[in-house]
């Protein structure tokens, strides 16, 4: 009784805990970017916003996401993103006889997956590194995956061109989430304008 006790405040503490991390980092990232655009120097042509499918990756089978990036310098750029996606229940229904049961049906979950990311790189390639966290609406006892997040970038220089990402990602909380089917590879492919 008492493991249980602070099992469910260790939980507690890591969600709130979480919580504040993830909106220290956005008020780092609107507070750096306000100063960076006050420095004519560092204007640059390269589109800020994007509308992208992520496939797999941020705790959802398949989500549409809204990207706005914030220049820095030429060689830096911060990233925040939001999306909305769909994930459904793992199940492994193996039968080996011939008068198997019907498997109940699985769960679906809403997903709202979001990150902040720092962007190293030149030109149109670029290596990121953050947090990233997601939302799960559904019947789970894991609301919310908060995780660190690494990966290629390729941005383009020019409004509505394709950007493309590749990124990996392990929950804090580690691979076992509950229902949900957790991919730790993703693929992003967007447009920037």
């Amino acid at each position: 009784m008492v493991l249980a006790s602070l099992f469910n405040s260790i939980k507690t503490l890591n969600y709130e805990l979480m919580r504040m991390l993830i909106l220290v980092a956005l008020q780092l990232t609107v507070s750096v970017a306000l100063f960076a655009q006050d420095d004519d120097e560092l204007i640059d042509e390269r589109p800020l916003n994007s509308i992208s499918l992520n496939l797999l990756g941020d705790a959802s089978l398949i989500s549409i996401n809204y990207e706005r990036q914030f220049i820095i310098n030429p060689s830096f750029i911060l990233s925040s993103k939001l999306g909305a996606g769909f994930n459904k229940e793992f199940q492994l229904n193996l039968c080996f006889s011939g008068s198997c049961p019907n498997p109940p049906s699985p769960d679906t979950f809403f997903t709202i997956p979001h990150h902040i990311t720092g962007n190293i790189g030149k030109e149109r390639h670029f290596f990121e590194f953050g947090l990233g966290g997601t939302n799960i609406v559904g019947n789970t006892s894991q609301p919310y995956l908060f995780y660190p997040i690494i990966g290629y970038r390729l941005l383009p220089e020019e409004a509505d061109n394709i950007n493309f990402r590749i990124f990996l990602q392990i929950p804090f909380s580690g691979l076992d989430t509950d229902k949900i089917v957790f991919s730790p590879l993703g693929l992003n492919f967007g447009i920037s304008f």
